[in-house]
């Protein structure tokens, strides 16, 4: 059974350490959200790597940017909410 995880804060050292942890075992966890507060170059590097569903980003001042650089197969959003 794939396990999806939703990794909030993934570009913090918590964030950056269960990726790791994913990467141990990538047949068992499928990132399934990346979330991350201003770090949007960060996350969408992690985002390119792990394609998951969505991406969301608190800091919407590069959101456009991020929509950019990532597919569209890739849901992006941004806000607090």
């Amino acid at each position: 059974m794939v396990i999806d995880v939703c990794v909030a804060g993934s570009t913090g050292s918590i964030g950056t350490q269960t990726l790791d942890v994913i990467d141990t075992d990538p047949s068992r966890y499928r990132v399934a959200t990346l979330t991350a507060g201003s770090s949007w170059e960060a996350v969408a590097e992690q985002a390119l790597k792990y394609q998951p569903d969505n991406v969301v980003v608190a800091d919407e001042t590069n959101l456009a940017k991020l929509r950019e650089a990532l597919p569209v197969s890739i849901a992006v959003g941004g806000g607090e909410q």
